[in-house]
């Protein structure tokens, strides 16, 4: 992505913080020249080797996507919101501030029974939470073989946490206060992340 250098973010730690809070990302490969995206969550995997695993039904055709071309990219995007320029000292235009991971790196497809549960059952751990009316997973064995599995292995990490650090402190200021001021949560969330990073 386009990525200057002010607007990069550069800690790993932040980074796969960043992921696993947005874990519900698009998966995207080339197929004959021509760019295909699925939206699904997905595992990161903080082992010897930083990996991201999920799965896609078997009649999503991505999954031979994966098979052809190990290359793939995987996105992430957390709060975003519109900047006004009337919020600023001096002169402006109209912009977005946002935060996104791009993860580019080497899959391969998975078609075991026993990792694909595993998966699965630590997805529905995961989100369903421990409430006493949590889903346990139980469901024939045979809806496995509806899916296919994956793991990338990440090759590279792009952050871009762009939020008006180009801007002077006053106008970060005046930004900051007026999506605080406002009613939604992706715009609150900037403000939020504003207050960490301002000058």
């Amino acid at each position: 992505m386009y990525l200057p250098k002010h607007f990069e973010e550069h800690d790993q730690t932040e980074i796969l913080r960043f992921i696993e809070a947005h874990a519900f990302g698009t998966l995207v490969t080339v197929d004959a020249g021509v760019p295909f995206a699925s939206h699904i969550p997905f595992l990161l995997e903080q082992g010897e080797t930083l990996m991201l695993s999920g799965h896609l039904a078997k009649a999503n055709p991505q999954w031979q996507h994966l098979a052809a071309n190990s290359q793939v990219l995987a996105m992430f995007q957390g709060a975003h919101a519109y900047v006004s320029p009337t919020w600023y000292e001096g002169a402006g235009v109209p912009t977005w501030n946002y935060t996104a991971v791009h993860v580019y790196g080497k899959v391969r497809v998975i078609h075991d029974a026993d990792w694909l549960r595993e998966k699965v059952e630590r997805l529905s751990a995961q989100y369903e939470g421990s409430s006493e009316t949590a889903w346990l997973p139980s469901y024939p064995a045979k809806m496995l073989e509806a899916i296919v599995g994956f793991e990338i292995t990440i090759e590279s990490l792009q952050a871009k946490y762009k939020l008006s650090q180009n801007r002077s402190a006053a106008d970060q200021r005046n930004v900051m206060q007026a999506l605080d001021a406002s009613e939604g949560e992706n715009e609150r969330g900037v403000a939020a992340l504003m207050a960490k990073y301002q000058k």
